[in-house]
């Protein structure tokens, strides 16, 4: 079992970083000492769907605090979650509406407006992690994200490792196929391919922020949610159900997004501050995600939880399957289920 990394623990760790990092960056200031105005204050408005407590949210203090000491003045960074300024499925409008700067984006969020990359969505396609490391960080990533900035005006600073998604239930059952799933009302975000993602897995999908499901499945509303091991406990769903079904149904990259407006906004010596405090925050989600997908279930398990393990080919045959038939592989860019498959080890 791992020691956790809290927030706390990393800001000290960070903090040393920043320090080495502005020693590097102190040659480059003094090249432009000859500016007589210190660069104007950035303001950046974080708004998400996400609960705070998660760590989705707890990165974001871990970029504030590294771009704070970076730059002391020089930003005023306020972070606002659980739906707080926008909802979940709203904060890409709320980016170019300019009500934020910066916010949490899927690849959900991006396919219902991008209908091409709805790809990206389709359950079981990637195989791990590694597997999505290889294309983020490839050419097609390179293209996606070239897209993104030029048809919504959004620059993707980096992705995190979300964890691959589980079915939570609120009554235990005994889940092997998907059939198994029949009549399961289980939350799903809003998004178009989440709900067909639903519908794969044997659902019936029921659309749903994020801050609404724990009422819901307290008060029976709905019967499961979908998420990762380590949004499930975050959120405390764990107190309001009885199983997990290790599906493992799909392995995502958020990204965080920043408007192109906001961006432009800043002088180059910023931009690198942002993206560097960007890259500590994902480190700090990363490292302890891993940790929680190894040591969630073991807690759970102890909560009272039935944890079970359910047919997974059949799973991934029945899933891949519907998507298949459907417009999200046929319309893909041209070349890329290929290519993303060619990535898998």
């Amino acid at each position: 079992m791992f020691k956790r990394l809290t927030r706390r623990g990393f800001g000290s760790i960070a903090g040393s970083l920043v320090l080495a990092a502005s020693a590097a960056v102190l040659g480059f200031v003094q090249d432009v000492s000859a500016q007589t105005t210190p660069p104007a204050r950035q303001t950046l408005r974080f708004g998400t769907g996400g609960l705070g407590g998660d760590l989705p949210v707890e990165q974001m203090y871990i970029f504030k605090e590294w771009v704070d000491r970076s730059a002391p003045g020089e930003f005023d960074i306020q972070i606002n979650h659980s739906g707080t300024l926008v909802r979940q499925g709203t904060e890409i409008v709320a980016m170019q509406r300019n009500t934020i700067e910066m916010t949490i984006i899927s690849w959900w969020d991006i396919a219902d407006r991008i209908p091409e990359y709805n790809l990206l969505t389709v359950g079981y396609l990637f195989k791990d992690w590694s597997h999505v490391k290889a294309v983020m960080d490839g050419d097609i990533g390179k293209e996606y994200k070239a897209r993104i900035a030029k048809d919504l005006g959004i620059q993707i600073l980096d992705y995190y490792y979300a964890g691959p998604r589980i079915v939570n239930l609120r009554e235990a059952r005994n889940v092997k196929t998907p059939a198994d799933l029949a009549g399961v009302k289980l939350r799903m975000p809003g998004s178009p391919s989440f709900l067909l993602l639903g519908k794969a897995l044997g659902a019936n999908p029921v659309p749903m922020a994020l801050p609404d499901v724990y009422l819901a499945l307290k008060t029976g509303t709905i019967d499961g949610q979908d998420n990762p091991l380590s949004t499930t406990w975050r959120a405390k769903f764990h107190e309001a159900t009885k199983q997990v079904v290790l599906t493992y149904h799909s392995i995502p990259a958020n990204m965080i997004g920043i408007s192109n407006v906001a961006w432009a906004k800043m002088t180059p010596r910023q931009q690198s501050i942002v993206r560097d405090g960007i890259r500590a925050a994902m480190m700090f989600n990363d490292t302890n995600k891993f940790r929680d997908d190894e040591d969630i279930l073991v807690r759970m398990r102890a909560a009272g939880l039935t944890v079970t393990t359910p047919d997974v080919d059949a799973f991934r045959t029945h899933v891949l399957k519907v998507f298949s038939d459907s417009e999200y592989v046929t319309k893909a860019p041209a070349g890329w289920l290929t290519r993303i498959n060619a990535l898998a080890k």
